[in-house]
């Protein structure tokens, strides 16, 4: 014990050490590595709260909450809160193709009475809906990995084909 090993042949103790620039942290890597950190926590990578999009009209109120900044392949909640401020006979909720562009919904919840495709939305409908009674909707999804860049769409409220409001929402997704 306490003996030190004779190292093979054509190995010497200089092998042993880190090259000198390996050695000393470098102000750049420092600066770059605080850069890298500080972008992450300020929100710029993804996450961070969701931001509240709302409009209001005389029919209905309607806020929609989903992720601003995403990262492909993770899962994401979009809340749709409706709030009728009149009786609606059949409340739809159309949703532009291009707003969920390679991403998969795994589930909404409530499901909708009817869905369907028409006048270039996807048509999810609700049946009736009395006034002043709020309607929680929440749907779950994924981002798929070809998806680069972004999404941008229109969200829309309808009384059977009436259109009573609208949102334009964009979804950015980085690598």
């Amino acid at each position: 014990m306490g003996q030190e090993r004779a190292a093979p042949d054509g190995i010497e103790h200089r092998h042993h050490r880190l090259p000198a620039p390996l050695r000393r942290p470098k102000l750049a890597s420092l600066i770059v590595t605080t850069a890298i950190l500080g972008c992450a926590l300020l929100g710029l990578a993804g996450g961070g709260p969701s931001p509240t999009h709302v409009v209001e009209t005389s029919a209905v109120r309607f806020e929609v909450t989903t992720a601003a900044v995403l990262r492909s392949g993770l899962f994401y909640e979009t809340r749709v809160r409706i709030t009728p401020h009149r009786p609606f006979a059949d409340l739809v909720l159309g949703i532009e193709p291009s707003l969920w562009k390679d991403m998969t919904v795994n589930s909404t919840i409530p499901g909708a009475e009817k869905e369907s495709f028409g006048k270039g939305m996807f048509r999810m409908s609700f049946g009736p809906a009395p006034a002043g009674e709020p309607i929680e909707l929440k749907f779950d999804g994924q981002i798929n990995p070809p998806l680069f860049g972004g999404n941008a769409g229109r969200m829309a409220l309808f009384d059977g084909e009436a259109q009573v409001a609208g949102l334009s929402l964009r979804t950015k997704v980085l690598p």
